[in-house]
């Protein structure tokens, strides 16, 4: 048994018309690899974007995979956009 990871992916631009909104460009779901997940998430990854400038912020919660992250927002070093990726996890019989 092994846990199928489900990825939303949205990609958010600056709303040009206020200072703290985004408007939605992009939304896609796709099915990932249980290592893929690890590359994204890896604390090693976070902390290399970290350092270009970017701000990224994790929320984690339990799961039917144990304690993971569930949330990782990805903002741009000049704030114009941003990449919100949701994960959920499934059992596969």
């Amino acid at each position: 048994m092994a846990a199928i990871i489900i990825m939303t992916k949205t990609n958010l631009v600056k709303n040009p018309n206020t200072k703290t909104t985004y408007v939605e460009v992009e939304k896609e779901t796709s099915t990932i690899l249980e290592y893929e997940y690890n590359n994204i998430v890896d604390d090693k990854t976070v902390k290399w974007f970290r350092r270009l400038g970017g701000k990224e912020t994790i929320t984690k919660a339990y799961t039917c995979n144990g304690y993971c992250v569930v949330k990782l927002v990805s903002t741009s070093p000049d704030k114009q956009s941003k990449t919100v990726r949701e994960f959920k996890f499934k059992w596969e019989d």
